[in-house]
């Protein structure tokens, strides 16, 4: 009887830590379903806030920048959890900072303002991102849209792709060089869906040839052709381009640049 009770304890124990090592082995984002929803960048209506959350393998980070781009900008720190019940990221260490970009250089110089701030983000029916912030209301009346996590800069071998957003939509363009003096270049309008993450555009693609100095020779004759595209990214983070012409196929673009890069403290 004895041998048997160690041999059913055995068992039990080597299924609890089965059990256990899997659940160790999940993702952030496997063990609280739905707060992948809120990763990538989100943008205030009226452009004056970016903010980026990132859900990482073992929690979500978030930074938000006022007034990203100018000399002179706020940003804010958060670590958050995700409230199951109430879908809702929660944090109680965010920390202010302000910040000023000196002439040259890349970095700013930050001085911090406060540390322990509350915050909770929630994202509504609407799909728009609100902000309550207990220390100061930063993000009283404000709504931030989903832009997906493609702003920034991409390249593959001689192709580079440039996202911006542009109000309501991306503005995506792409130069190909040929070679020195030839040059293929796409600009697309992207439409972004945050059900499929994907950003689906219609351009214009054009041939461009060069002169010695560098500049475009208006008197060569132009290729242009209307053309679509849709934009994704493969489970590594690269970015897809698909186009119905066949341009881009097969290509994986890594990233070079986010707006996160410019604001980093």
């Amino acid at each position: 009887m004895k041998k048997m009770i160690a041999i059913l304890l055995a068992l039990v124990l080597a299924i609890g830590c089965t059990a256990l090592a899997e659940q160790e082995e999940k993702t952030y984002a496997e063990l609280h379903p739905g707060v992948e929803k809120y990763d990538g960048y989100w943008i205030s209506e009226d452009g004056s806030t970016l903010a980026q959350i990132l859900v990482r393998l073992d929690g979500v980070e978030m930074l938000i920048y006022r007034t990203p781009g100018q000399k002179e900008f706020t940003s804010w720190e958060y670590l958050l959890t995700y409230d199951d019940a109430a879908k809702t990221l929660v944090s109680d260490n965010g920390a202010k900072w302000q910040n000023t970009l000196p002439e040259g250089e890349a970095y700013p110089q930050s001085t911090p303002v406060y540390e322990g701030g509350k915050a909770v983000f929630a994202i509504g029916e609407d799909g728009m991102l609100t902000w309550q912030e207990a220390e100061e209301d930063a993000g009283a009346g404000m709504k931030l849209r989903s832009v997906g996590p493609f702003e920034g800069d991409y390249q593959c071998d001689r192709a580079v792709i440039e996202f911006r957003w542009n109000g309501d939509h991306y503005a995506v363009d792409i130069s190909w060089a040929d070679s020195a003096f030839e040059t293929t270049t796409w600009q697309y309008v992207g439409e972004y869906d945050p059900a499929t993450q994907t950003v689906t555009a219609k351009g214009l693609r054009q041939k461009l040839a060069y002169l010695d100095n560098g500049e475009v020779d208006l008197n060569a004759d132009r290729e242009e052709k209307e053309v679509s595209a849709v934009f994704s990214f493969n489970g590594d983070g690269m970015l897809i381009w698909d186009s119905p012409d066949g341009d881009g196929e097969g290509m994986l673009f890594e990233n070079l640049w986010t707006p996160a890069y410019m604001f980093e403290i």
